[in-house]
């Protein structure tokens, strides 16, 4: 799958377990999307999945913590720089 193939996970679809993708090289070499979704330099990897939704008074949108399953690495980080599959 390219970056073409996805798109930034909406707010509402936002929940501890589900799986996400990032910009990057790996899980902790990736760069944020910016808009449009999948404009970035790098590949998407993953699948990782959401540990937990955080909504901080000082940010406009939440941060998560996600964890890839993989190695129980685990980093937090803004909800806008997640990707998900886009629907056929």
């Amino acid at each position: 799958m390219t970056e073409k193939d996805f798109r930034e996970l909406r707010s509402e679809e936002l929940a501890t377990g589900t799986a996400i993708w990032l910009q990057g090289k790996s899980f902790l070499d990736t760069s944020p999307i910016g808009p449009p979704a999948g404009t970035g330099r790098h590949p998407v990897c993953g699948p990782f999945l959401i540990d937990r939704v955080l909504f901080g008074a000082r940010h406009t949108e939440p941060r998560v913590d996600i964890v890839d399953p993989a190695t129980g690495d685990r980093r937090s980080m803004m909800s806008s720089w997640l990707l998900v599959p886009k629907e056929e």
